[in-house]
């Protein structure tokens, strides 16, 4: 019979401040959650040669070897891995790096209990998501699952409308953190997102632009109701693949405007290689 510790969720914790473990150790020290914690990078890869952990909770600025490498070394040995990485500040390029290597999400201190176990149980589901998904098949049906991401719901029903007239219908309207684990999972081929949305410059929208570059296959189109270059252009360098000016209401018109680039079947290439294109 399985002892207590094997049939638990295994979780390491890896930060130098005592205080800090101790935070976390209170939370999730209960029935079902196994914790074993390490002070640096070097005692934790030591850990992860002789253990196996769903979870890891680590801090980014770990003396000697870093947090991002700590979780890097436990992605190659577990691709299924769930990973929170710690720190103070969570800066657009130190997410998108964190997002390259599979980090599912930022832990910012200081922080809440609450928040801290719902992105524990985020992080524990995504694993899950990933051991359990099935794998894709070849043939991909013409009709494209399609999400849509605005602010505002009048402009979520014009989205879905032009792409119900192109046939890539009924989209899925979605907050950003819904379409970053859509993308995550493999359960979107279409993106068509607020030009705002996209460009914003918080943790989420920085991991769903990573998502978005990472998932070579999955077209995204940023729509703007105004010509502005700027803006366009950081869509594109948000990995947009394309950007579209849509008439005020009008939802025929803007399914003209996304015809040609969805039935063109191109995908994505290499940022500062994308063919950029502004349609207006």
């Amino acid at each position: 019979m399985a002892s207590p510790q094997q049939r638990a969720v295994r979780i390491l914790v890896v930060d130098d401040e005592p205080v800090v473990q101790e935070v976390i150790r209170n939370v999730l020290d209960r029935p079902g959650m196994f914790l074993v914690e390490a002070l640096d990078g070097e005692k934790a890869i030591d850990l992860l040669l002789r253990e196996r952990f769903d979870l890891l909770i680590v801090d980014k600025n770990l003396p000697g070897i870093t947090g991002l490498d700590v979780i890097r070394r436990a992605r190659a040995q577990d691709p299924e891995v769930a990973a929170l990485l710690i720190t103070a500040y969570a800066s657009r390029e130190s997410v998108e790096e964190a997002m390259a290597i599979g980090v599912d999400d930022y832990i910012v201190k200081p922080f809440a209990i609450q928040d801290l176990m719902a992105k524990v149980e985020q992080a524990l589901l995504r694993r899950l998501e990933r051991i359990q998904r099935p794998a894709r098949p070849i043939a991909q049906a013409r009709r494209l699952r399609a999400l849509v991401c605005a602010p505002d719901e009048g402009e979520r029903r014009l989205l879905s409308e032009a792409l119900e007239i192109l046939g890539h219908g009924p989209a899925h309207a979605v907050t950003l953190s819904q379409a970053l684990s859509e993308i995550r999972q493999g359960r979107a081929d279409l993106l068509v997102c607020d030009v705002g949305e996209l460009s914003r410059n918080d943790a989420t929208a920085c991991f769903l632009r990573s998502a978005v570059i990472l998932a070579s296959a999955l077209k995204v189109v940023a729509v703007s109701s105004r010509h502005e270059l700027e803006g366009a252009l950081e869509a594109l360098r948000s990995g947009a693949s394309k950007v579209v000016y849509r008439p005020l209401a009008d939802a025929a018109r803007l399914a003209e405007l996304l015809r040609e680039f969805l039935e063109g079947g191109r995908e994505k290439t290499p940022v500062g290689v994308r063919s950029r294109r502004i349609t207006s």
